[in-house]
């Protein structure tokens, strides 16, 4: 959660009675905001707004999770497989231009697989997966990474995240229109009560969401053993569409009317 606050002092005399913050759902272009009017002296009257404005933008970057599985009768056959199709893809990432930065292996595990028919627990093998992360890839060489690493021994996908190098600017315009918002709802509120807002005297920013992440959960694929196998996976040709991320910015404000 990212929060900041900001407080605009003005040189009033006596205590400052300011209201609660009302409850907002989340805004989309069009932005939502409630207001209250809290009047509880003469001499202090406030109006609290609360507003919320998002911009969209197109992800630029991502992340991807894949990994390999694969199953032996013995620990030391799969070992044997599972690492060398974990260095055939880490091979071939290094050859589009990845940095080892970049590229990271996690979640390795190792299981016993057992054949539960008839009633007995017989001991099969064993099933070894490992998980591969890659990060800094471009937005528009997703599918192009994904289906060559399915091609060097990949058979389970994990997850897919987007994410915009644009986000602080985006967000910096959504709290702008967030403000312009409750400005506007401020003074419509202050104009039916018959006043007019005078100036600001708190603002506080509460987002709860600043990742602007797009996230796709892959599916699980897996190829056998058959000859055939390695030659479909390299005929695939993924297709993955990011979609849009969003920059989201809610604030209150506290207007003293006269």
């Amino acid at each position: 959660m990212k929060k900041k606050i900001f407080i605009i002092s003005a040189a009033l005399i006596g205590a400052i009675a300011l209201a609660g913050c009302a409850a907002s759902g989340a805004g989309q272009a069009a932005g939502t905001a409630q207001t209250v009017i809290s009047g509880q002296t003469a001499a202090a009257k406030t109006i609290s707004v609360e507003a919320s404005e998002s911009v969209k933008l197109e992800p630029d970057m991502a992340s991807l999770k894949f990994g390999v599985d694969n199953q032996e009768a013995t620990v030391e056959a799969v070992t044997e497989t599972n690492t060398e199709a974990v260095s055939r893809v880490v091979e071939y990432l290094k050859g589009l231009g990845y940095e080892e930065t970049s590229i990271s292996t996690s979640d390795v595990g190792l299981y016993p697989q057992y054949d539960y028919s008839g009633g007995d627990n017989k001991l099969i093998g064993y099933r070894m997966d490992t998980t591969i992360a890659l990060t800094d890839v471009p937005a528009d060489k997703v599918s192009e990474v994904l289906s060559g690493a399915l091609s060097q021994g990949v058979n389970t996908v994990n997850s897919i995240s987007y994410y915009s190098s644009g986000f602080d600017e985006a967000y910096d315009e959504a709290v702008g229109k967030a403000l312009e918002l409750a400005r506007k709802k401020a003074s419509a509120m202050a104009e039916k009560a018959g006043t007019s807002i005078k100036g600001i005297v708190s603002i506080t920013e509460h987002t709860p969401n600043n990742n602007a992440r797009y996230s796709a959960s892959g599916s699980y694929m897996e190829y056998g053993a058959a000859d055939g196998a390695v030659a479909e996976a390299k005929a695939l040709n993924v297709t993955i569409l990011p979609g849009t991320v969003e920059a989201e910015a809610s604030v209150n404000v506290v207007y003293e009317i006269k």
